[in-house]
């Protein structure tokens, strides 16, 4: 189905083509909402005829894959996974990472989930098989390359320099595979025999590499054992949905342990659909899939489960059952797996505003003071002084959790005497929200919730500040919150005692943040405001001598004592300055 631009907005496949394409438009009673949605935007409908069914459900996925429907149930996050590749038509094959799996005679094992894992699992391989990584092009002999570090670490056993010869390497690789292909059993057994042999042949030096590989071997099948009396390969699918969106959580199991688990998320999913919406996640997911085990184990029936057994098994070239259990191990397997996609589902909804991707710690903040409206923008205050010189005040801003720096704004203090920190913060209040009333441009953005660097008597004189503001009833009524450094309380207006957050807690983290910025700028500019007072002199003073005739005029003689004893001619005969200038700095000094 195609929109007006030649978009294709939806991809589905149908028996009947007639019938399926007039359950659309309503004839059989009401359609469900998307569905009505999406019919607003369709105006052609295309097709395509395929021979089976198998084929109509690979054009499907092809095409959905291809054109990305907006109204297709599809993986959120199409990315292709890492493999490990084993170049079994080399004569010395070796082992790297891929991201892409193809049929050129090769082996793949995975996909595996994360980059990290990935590389983790390939270190680990060598160590226990060594196997070699690198891309030289070896042939079966004559290989006169020059070992690298991998061979004297035990890692490699080097073939580019006819350390080995090919049966004995072809073993290695034979046990690496197995090992990838979950058929630990026969590592392990293969790895007893043949230490039981070097031991029985006085050769116990290869006994003890054999009981060492051994010994990293049985460890690394421990931390991922799970107890079973079943050694099949098992891939245990969980669904778990709230609205418009799932979580398929997928256990992998193989000779009867759990390896590995992955999830995805589905889009504009709903609890009337999820079979629906599974029976399209599993013919996305083994449309590229390397390995499809012999079973396939279910929370529900879903659409079209004959054929897509059917379709898995000629894929596979063995038969391929999709299994829904009743009760026993496979059964608390699927529970476990519906279990765990509940729990992201929920940790989702935890930490992220999906909906307008607003930052978690913006949330939890905003439910913390119990606002209704979010918290798109922050303005923090602070105030920088040395006495009663040079004060000055910081407007910071944080928009949708990040930084704004063109809209940090800052300010001299004017009308306060002495050191008086509560009186100074009142003044740049006061000043911000005149000319914000006054529709000055610099200012005119109003904030959500505004924080005070300072306890409750800073607190106290930014009310002040805003209710005793000109034209106050004019602005709306924004939240105030005030941190005080002592012990980072939040103190909040009308509350007695002040907020106190875990020292962990990333939203008491933000507003540290912040609060730090806040001080950052206004030292920064205070600093700013005493050099330039103490690189000043009294030439400043002189009219129409600024900064590159002072410039020019120091260079020239040196100190000030040395240009008021300067003649006319003297002055006159540094460049840049002209005789009404000269006479000035005469008459001045």
């Amino acid at each position: 189905m195609k929109a007006s631009d030649g978009a294709v907005i939806y991809v589905g496949k149908a028996i009947r083509l007639r019938t399926r394409v007039r359950s659309y438009f309503g004839e059989a009673g009401k359609p469900k909402l998307a569905v009505a949605q999406m019919m607003r935007y369709v105006t052609e409908v295309d097709y395509i005829v395929t021979e089976t069914e198998v084929e109509a459900l690979l054009l499907e996925n092809n095409l959905i894959k291809a054109h990305q429907p907006r109204y297709n149930v599809k993986l959120k996050d199409d990315k292709r996974y890492p493999y490990l590749r084993v170049t079994v038509n080399e004569p010395f094959p070796r082992i790297h990472i891929t991201r892409k799996a193809e049929n050129d005679g090769t082996r793949y094992f995975g996909p595996f989930v994360h980059a990290r894992s990935t590389r983790q699992t390939l270190k680990q391989l060598t160590k226990l098989f060594p196997i070699r990584t690198c891309t030289l092009p070896l042939a079966e002999v004559r290989n006169k390359y020059r070992v690298c570090l991998d061979y004297h670490i035990g890692r490699c056993p080097g073939p580019c320099a006819d350390k080995i010869d090919v049966p004995d390497y072809d073993e290695i690789v034979q046990k690496v595979c197995q090992f990838l292909s979950g058929n630990t059993n026969a590592v392990v057994k293969e790895l007893t025999e043949q230490m039981q042999a070097a031991a029985e042949a006085l050769d116990f030096e290869t006994a003890a590499k054999y009981r060492d590989t051994l010994k990293d071997v049985q460890q690394a099948i421990t931390t991922q054992n799970m107890d079973s009396v079943s050694a099949a390969d098992e891939d245990v699918i969980g669904i778990a949905v709230r609205t418009d969106i799932a979580c398929v959580q997928l256990l992998r199991v193989r000779d009867g342990k759990l390896l590995e688990r992955e999830h995805y998320y589905l889009n504009d999913a709903d609890p009337e659909s999820l079979a629906t919406a599974l029976s399209a996640f599993i013919s996305q997911y083994y449309q590229n899939a390397v390995f499809v085990p012999k079973t396939v184990v279910l929370p529900m029936q879903i659409e079209s489960m004959e054929l897509i057994e059917n379709w898995l098994s000629e894929k596979q070239g063995n038969r391929v059952g999709l299994h829904v259990p009743k009760a026993g191990r496979l059964r608390k397997l699927q529970i476990l797996a519906t279990k765990n996609a509940e729990i992201l589902l929920t940790q989702r909804e935890q930490n992220v505003v999906y909906s307008s991707g607003v930052e978690p710690a913006l949330v939890e903040l905003q439910e913390l003071l119990g606002l209704k409206h979010p918290l798109r923008r922050i303005e923090a205050y602070d105030i920088s002084n040395l006495g009663d010189r040079f004060a000055v005040g910081s407007m910071v801003v944080l928009e949708d959790g990040k930084p704004a720096s063109a809209e940090y704004r800052r300010f001299k203090i004017r009308s306060v005497e002495g050191q008086d920190d509560f009186a100074m913060m009142q003044e740049i209040i006061t000043r911000r929200f005149r000319r914000a009333l006054a529709d000055d441009e610099k200012f005119n953005k109003l904030p959500d919730l505004m924080l005070i660097d300072g306890g409750k008597g800073q607190l106290s004189a930014a009310q002040a500040a805003m209710n005793f503001c000109p034209a106050s009833s004019q602005l709306p009524d924004i939240p105030l919150i005030a941190l005080a450094k002592r012990i980072e309380e939040i103190f909040v207006p009308g509350k007695s005692e002040p907020i106190v957050l875990r020292e962990d807690n990333p939203t008491l983290h933000m507003i540290q943040r912040l609060r730090d910025e806040a001080h950052r700028f206004a030292v920064t500019y205070h600093r700013r405001l005493r050099q330039k007072s103490l690189s000043a002199s009294v030439l400043d003073e002189i009219p129409n001598v600024g900064p590159r005739r002072k410039q020019a005029l120091l260079q020239h003689f040196g100190s000030i004592e040395a240009i008021r004893e300067a003649s006319l001619d003297g002055l006159l005969s540094v460049k840049g300055i002209p005789r009404s200038v000269a006479e000035n700095i005469r008459k001045h000094l």
